[in-house]
C-alpha cells in the first residue's frame, strides 16, 4: 500500500453498487464515510487554499453522467498530439506547487467515476468513430497511477485497451506504484509514462510525488519487465544551475532504462493563467516557479519569454539526442515556429513522430 491518506470518503447516489466503493472503503478504513446529501460542500467558513488541502484528502465516489472521454481541445496556434483525455479521477493527491488543476477544478475534492461499464462503452463508440489508431490517457485531471496500490485502477484501464489494437493507451504518473502492473503481461498498446524534473523541482515544487531517482527506478523495472516507457519534461523550470540538472537527469534516465524501450519523450516550459498566480502564492510561500520573466500569450497563459523557452528546449533536447539520437521527442503547447526552432520541423516533417501524432 501507499502512504496516500483519504480521510473522508463521500458516497454519491447511484454509486453504491459498485465494486470501486468497496475497495475504497477497505482501502482507508479510518476515513469517515459520508452519503452526498450528509455533508455540504464547499462550507463557507473555508477559504479556496483551505478547500484544495481539505479536497486532496476527500475521495468522492460518484457515477460520471457526461461524457468520459472527450478530444484534448488543444488551444488555437499551438500544436496539438491528438490525444483522447479519458475523465475517469478528477483531482490529484500530488500537490505540485505549478499545478493547474488548483484552478481549473471548480469541485476541489478528488472525484472518481463509478460506473466503469460505461466508460467501455464510451471507449468502443469513440474508437467506432475514427478513421484510424487513437491516443488515449488518464494523465489530464489526475494522477494516472496515484491509486494504484489501493484501487488498481490503471492495471484496470490496461485490460480495458489491452485488445483494441486501433487504440494506444498512456498511464502517466509521479509515482513508482507498478506492482500489481508488474504482475501482469505486458500488451503492445499501452504506454507507462513518468513526469520528470530536476531533483530540486521534485524536491521543493512537487510535494508527495515519488523522488526523481524512485521514478526512474520504477521505469527501469517496468521497461525491463517488457513495457514500453516514455518521459515527460514538463513543466521545464528555470532555476539555478538547471541545465546541469536537466543534464544529469536526462543521463540517468538513459543509464537505467534499454532506449530500444523509450516510446517518446515530449517536452514542454512552465506556464500558467494569471489566476493560478495567486493561490501558487498563497499555499507555496517557498516556491520559485514564479521567480522569471514572463510574457501574456495568445492563448491568455503566461510563459518564459521566447529566447528562455528556444534555450529550455534545445539544451534538453540536445542531452538526449547526444545519448539516443532515434527517441521521438515533441513539443508540449507550443507553435509551429518553435517546433522549427528545436526540433527542425513541424510534426508533419518528421515520421518517427506519426504513432503520436497520427
Amino acid at each position: 500500500m501507499s502512504n496516500i491518506v483519504i480521510e473522508k470518503i463521500v458516497l454519491a447516489d447511484g454509486s453504491l453498487n459498485s465494486d470501486l466503493v468497496e475497495k475504497a472503503i477497505g482501502a482507508w478504513p479510518d476515513a469517515k464515510i459520508f452519503n452526498e446529501s450528509e455533508l455540504e460542500w464547499p462550507t463557507e467558513s473555508e477559504s479556496i487554499e483551505d478547500l484544495i488541502g481539505i479536497g486532496k484528502k476527500t475521495l468522492y465516489l460518484a457515477p460520471n453522467k457526461g461524457k468520459f472521454v472527450r478530444k484534448c481541445p488543444g488551444t488555437m496556434g499551438l500544436v496539438c498530439c491528438n490525444y483522447w483525455v479519458i475523465d475517469l479521477v478528477e483531482g490529484c493527491v500530488i500537490d505540485c506547487s505549478y499545478c493547474i488543476l488548483q484552478d481549473y477544478l471548480t469541485d476541489k475534492r478528488i472525484r472518481l467515476a463509478t460506473n466503469i461499464d460505461e466508460l467501455a462503452r464510451q471507449v468502443d463508440f469513440e474508437l467506432s468513430q475514427c478513421n484510424g489508431p487513437a491516443r488515449f490517457g488518464t494523465g489530464e485531471l489526475s494522477d494516472s497511477l496515484m491509486f494504484e496500490p489501493e484501487l488498481g485502477l490503471g492495471s484496470m484501464l490496461i485490460e480495458m485497451f489491452r485488445h483494441k489494437p486501433m487504440a494506444s493507451l498512456e498511464l502517466k504518473t509521479k509515482t513508482g506504484f507498478i506492482d500489481s502492473i508488474l504482475e501482469l503481461n505486458p500488451a503492445k498498446n499501452i504506454v507507462l509514462g513518468w513526469s520528470l524534473n530536476t531533483p530540486q523541482v521534485a524536491m521543493t515544487e512537487e510535494m508527495g510525488s515519488a523522488s526523481i531517482e524512485q521514478r526512474i527506478k520504477a521505469a527501469s523495472e517496468a521497461a525491463r519487465a517488457g513495457w514500453k516507457v516514455a518521459f515527460h519534461f514538463d513543466p521545464l523550470v528555470v532555476h539555478d544551475d538547471w541545465e546541469n540538472g536537466y543534464k544529469e537527469v536526462v543521463e540517468q534516465l538513459f543509464s537505467n532504462v534499454p532506449r530500444e524501450k523509450v516510446a517518446w519523450i515530449s517536452l514542454g516550459a512552465f506556464r500558467y493563467q494569471s489566476s493560478l498566480k495567486p493561490i501558487i502564492r498563497s499555499r507555496f510561500s517557498g516556491s520559485k516557479v514564479l521567480n522569471q520573466e514572463f510574457v501574456l500569450c495568445p492563448d491568455n497563459k503566461y510563459r518564459y519569454v521566447k529566447p528562455v523557452r528556444r534555450m529550455l528546449f534545445k539544451a534538453v533536447l540536445e542531452h538526449i539526442r547526444s545519448i539516443s539520437p532515434s527517441t521521438p521527442a515533441y513539443l508540449c503547447m507550443e507553435g509551429i515556429e518553435m517546433w522549427r526552432y528545436v526540433l527542425g520541423s513541424s510534426p508533419a516533417g518528421q515520421k518517427m513522430l506519426c504513432e503520436i501524432f497520427s
